[in-house]
């Protein structure tokens, strides 16, 4: 067995493997044109027994940016699945990663505990609100402020991106978007079929929301299927809701997505349909490194300890001091046996890390042992904030 990145001359197997993996029509021009670089596989000899992509990425932390690995297109050969190779690929490449000085790395499960057991966690969750498109003319276009609608396209990309960012400011796990990611991922979906985006613009021309969104088949009738529904305030966001109730002629249902702590149905009088929906999972690969590059709230100040098992990467496992002084931790590890404030599992620290997992949720359902009362509250305001949150998939 051996591991290596894929190259032109792999691409036939690249492209056969994606599509029996998933169902897809992945372009082959893309791949040509550099994304097979991004490729690592797993080879018995010259047979491609299991590959996967890692996409160099950057994600919001909240308070900062750091470095992240996304890990997509896992998959396996029929004629050689469940003898251990989608671990031996996971293994090799996150040690290629650790050597990259890449300190986390995400993914979507096709099933979450397949990657718990090697130290991913889910790391976020969000609300799916569905409804008939009724429910939204609560929201009355005479009672808007003056202002319009605007299609845009990837010309406004820089634009889209700086609302994006206002409004998810302080959450941890959106992705930092380039112009490319904008064309490929957000105004496009996989298939090359573009989704429709609009800005609303305040009356100085000021763009404040946005939406983007399509018009999907759904049983009968159709359905405005929102990739995205982004405001920067109360009043912005209500024009977005306007945009939904005009199209109650041309749409039967409704469907969009939004942060776990997002008190949406508290702006309708009756409430719309809602369901949480577990999604990326988040791996620790350099737990000191991790800590180090985070930015934590410039007002926390004091000293940690936390010892963490983790039991595919020896090098996260141990005793941590962290000393949090101007936003940031210094990272000290200590003597296997010195006593520490906490413990837990690495999975548990990344969701605490991301703000998924409250530390005294953690403790009060024994996910974390607490020796220290003071250890856990300084915890507490070290990993303060908003609902992590991501509106992108791969």
């Amino acid at each position: 067995m051996h591991y290596r990145p894929l190259t032109e001359a792999d691409i036939e197997r690249c492209l056969w493997l994606e599509r029996y993996a998933f169902n897809s029509n992945p372009d082959p021009v893309l791949l040509a044109q550099g994304r097979i670089t991004r490729f690592r596989g797993l080879f018995d000899g010259d047979h491609l027994v299991a590959q996967l992509e890692l996409l160099p990425l950057r994600v919001q932390t909240g308070h900062g940016e750091l470095a992240v690995s996304g890990i997509g297109s896992v998959a396996s050969a029929p004629e050689t699945r469940r003898l251990g190779h989608a671990e031996m690929l996971l293994r090799h490449a996150t040690d290629e990663l650790r050597a990259d000085a890449v300190p986390l790395t995400i993914l979507y499960p096709f099933k979450p505990s397949f990657y718990a057991q090697y130290g991913w966690a889910t790391f976020f969750e969000r609300k799916v609100y569905c409804g008939a498109p009724g429910l939204f003319a609560h929201f009355k276009p005479k009672d808007a402020p003056p202002g319009h609608l605007q299609r845009v396209g990837l010309a406004e990309s820089e634009e889209l991106d700086a609302i994006y960012r206002g409004a998810l400011r302080g959450r941890f796990g959106p992705l930092v978007r380039d112009a490319a990611w904008w064309e490929n991922e957000v105004l496009q979906d996989w298939d090359h079929r573009p989704w429709h985006a609009y800005i609303w613009r305040d009356a100085q021309g000021v763009g404040r929301s946005y939406a983007i969104f399509r018009l999907e088949p759904d049983g009968d009738g159709r359905r405005f299927e929102a990739r995205e529904m982004v405001a920067l305030d109360p009043v912005a966001r209500a024009q977005l809701f306007i945009l939904v109730a005009n199209h109650q002629d041309q749409v039967t249902s409704v469907r969009f997505r939004a942060p776990a702590d997002a008190p949406v149905n508290l702006l309708f009088p009756d409430h719309l349909e809602c369901t949480v929906q577990p999604h990326f999972m988040l791996r620790l690969l350099d737990l000191p490194a991790a800590i180090a590059g985070y930015a934590f709230p410039r007002e926390v100040a004091g000293r940690l300890t936390i010892a963490v098992h983790d039991d595919w990467i020896a090098a996260n496992r141990g005793v941590f001091a962290l000393e949090f002084a101007g936003g940031r931790a210094q990272v000290t590890r200590l003597a296997a046996d010195a006593p520490a404030d906490l413990r837990c599992d690495v999975r548990v620290l990344a969701q605490i890390y991301s703000r998924y997992l409250r530390p005294r949720t953690a403790a009060a359902f024994g996910m974390l042992t607490v020796a220290a009362r003071d250890g856990l509250a300084l915890a507490e305001r070290a990993f303060a904030g908003l609902a992590p949150f991501s509106s992108d998939y791969f």
